[in-house]
């Protein structure tokens, strides 16, 4: 409706025509828009293209607790309960990007904290360029249903557009499939598959045809598989096939093979149209991939989502260092949503590692370093899950929990100890897409109590390059609030040595890399000293990482004033030791 409403006004102000019917018309698709919108009686939200609440209904209010003012500005995340894991939101986001589209039940939380049941329809609006403008998501609340009818609507086995089974009645049978194969020593088949570039159809022709596809590709499958199988239709244009016997990998391979091309022959629509699709299936097996259902379906779905990454038209076999490799990273990004949702800190912890004068041994800051011991997987490194935290979205919360545990930090030390050190962050590159980033941070370091010099931020030479506008005017608003600012990593990947009067920076941080190759190789060498007489004459503190022997100390003795970083003086420290350390060092 805004659509139209929109093109409306485009062609009036082309034509320059500016009559009374027109604006008649307008003023009654607005009303009329206005009027579904505050009448209706189910949850109605309006998103942007990046996931930002635009527009709510009265029902949402009435529904969720949270007023529009509440809500806009804000992302779906706000009603998010905890009951689902984050491969099922992934499965959500793949579903919109492909076809354009999502429904199905999900269990929300209320602004009182109550968690409900809800029946959604989530679909994406483009503009005449294909680009996502909106996304509209429409809710309805199960809860509201009373009695059997409502016990009808959460355990039924059937979905409604193709009258194939739903995700219910498949986690029902694999069950059921993997206790009766584990009696009798057999194998069980799963295959995930999609029907290919729903959205297309979708957004070209209208939702109207897209159904008329996926029923028709829906009786496809049906009279290809096997009646032994179980077929049902898992979400979107996804659908699932059990194979309760003949599941070895020869018989599972002629099935998808048949199903490949079964699926991608063109269809003729009742209006003529022919539409052509692009199938993709994935293939799990049980014992040899999974022990049982949850992991089955979960290693289809990522053969499934690996077929579609290759190109399409294609089976996939679960690759099992692969899905190893993806079982590991669910478990790390589960952790990491657990931990920042409870604000727990469960496993996670702070190691300060010092920054010395190597003349005088003077400690003259603290990096702090972020470390987790996983409650399944041990200690993980920072170089594996701090990847999947940006992958996923976590990057700028978990900068803000580390934030928030420095300045606590720093703020107990300062009241303890007249002597104390710049403590360093480490900030990602999705910080600095947060426009309230620095109200937040001056917020945070008034609430602890502290100053804002208490503070350096460390900023990659990487994102310093990748995001400079942005970089450039945060900073700028971070140095005038009084925050020191570090670009760190400096010399890897990037050469940012030419637009260093652009940065507000106050020092200069050389990766270990240039450490260890300068014990070695005299360009390197000359290199690092070409750096530090450059940061020298910018007025520029300079750090050189990666210390760890007398050898390379001895390299930098005539570079003039600088700090080292690395194991030669010290390792990363603990909160205990680091605060024995500090207590030693007080006059």
């Amino acid at each position: 409706m805004q659509n139209s409403i929109t093109s409306l006004e485009s062609w009036q102000e082309s034509t320059g025509l500016s009559s009374r019917p027109l604006e008649r018309a307008l003023q009654f698709k607005r009303q009329l828009l206005e009027h579904v919108l505050e009448h209706s009686l189910e949850l109605i939200m309006v998103t942007d293209a990046n996931s930002i609440i635009q527009r709510v209904n009265a029902a949402f209010t009435h529904i969720t607790g949270y007023s529009a003012e509440e809500a806009l500005g804000q992302t779906p995340r706000l009603v998010q309960s905890a009951r689902h894991s984050p491969d099922f939101y992934r499965q959500m986001r793949m579903q919109l990007q492909d076809s354009g589209s999502w429904s199905g039940q999900i269990w929300n939380r209320r602004k009182s904290g109550e968690v409900y049941l809800q029946w959604l329809t989530i679909n994406t609006l483009t503009d005449d360029d294909g680009e996502i403008t909106h996304r509209v998501a429409i809710g309805h609340d199960l809860t509201a249903i009373a009695g059997p009818k409502r016990e009808r609507m959460l355990f039924t086995f059937k979905d409604p557009l193709t009258q194939l089974g739903n995700r219910q009645l498949l986690t029902s049978r694999l069950e059921q499939a993997l206790a009766e194969a584990e009696r009798n020593q057999i194998e069980v088949g799963l295959m995930v598959l999609d029907i290919g570039r729903l959205r297309p159809v979708n957004e070209q022709l209208g939702l109207t045809w897209g159904d008329d596809v996926l029923r028709q590709q829906a009786r496809t499958l049906q009279a290809a598989v096997d009646e032994a199988d179980t077929l049902v239709r898992l979400q979107g244009d996804q659908f699932a096939v059990l194979r309760h016997s003949r599941a070895q990998n020869t018989a599972m391979a002629q099935l998808a093979d048949k199903l490949l091309g079964l699926l991608a022959q063109p269809i003729v629509l009742a209006d003529q149209n022919v539409v052509s699709l692009q199938p993709s299936i994935g293939i799990a097996n049980y014992p040899r991939d999974a022990a049982e259902s949850t992991g089955l379906l979960q290693a289809a779905e990522h053969a499934h989502a690996m077929a579609k990454r290759d190109g399409r038209n294609r089976f996939q076999f679960v690759d099992q260092r692969e899905h190893v490799l993806h079982h590991r990273e669910l478990l790390i990004e589960q952790g990491l949503y657990h931990i920042l949702n409870t604000g727990t800190g469960e496993g996670l912890s702070l190691h300060y590692q010092p920054q010395v004068c190597p003349d005088t041994g003077t400690i003259r800051a603290l990096e702090a370093l972020l470390r987790w011991q996983h409650p399944q997987l041990g200690a993980i490194s920072p170089g594996e899950f701090i990847p999947v935290a940006e992958k996923n979205g976590l990057s700028v919360r978990l900068d803000r929990w580390v934030i928030e545990q420095v300045c606590a930090q720093v703020a107990q030390w300062q009241y303890h100890y007249s002597r104390l050190p710049v403590v360093s962050v480490n900030l990602s590159a999705q910080q600095f897409g947060q426009a309230d980033f620095s109200d937040w941070l001056q917020a945070c370091v008034n609430e602890a109590g502290i100053t804002a010099n208490r503070l350096k931020l460390e900023v990659t030479e990487t994102t310093m390059m990748e995001h400079k506008d942005s970089c450039v005017a945060m900073l700028k608003r971070l140095r005038r609030q009084g925050f020191c600012i570090s670009l760190d990593d400096f010399g890897t990947g990037y050469s940012a040595m030419s637009c260093l009067h652009r940065y507000p920076l106050d020092e200069l941080k050389i990766d270990r890399s240039f450490m260890v190759e300068a014990c070695h190789n005299t360009r390197a060498f000359v290199l690092l000293k070409t750096i530090a007489s450059l940061a020298q004459q910018l007025s520029l503190s300079l750090v050189v990482e990666g210390v760890e022997q007398a050898s390379q100390l001895a390299l930098l003795r005539d570079f003039g004033p600088l700090t080292v970083q690395g194991y030669y003086f010290y390792r990363p420290l603990s909160v205990t030791d680091m605060t024995a350390l500090l207590a030693d060092r007080q006059p």
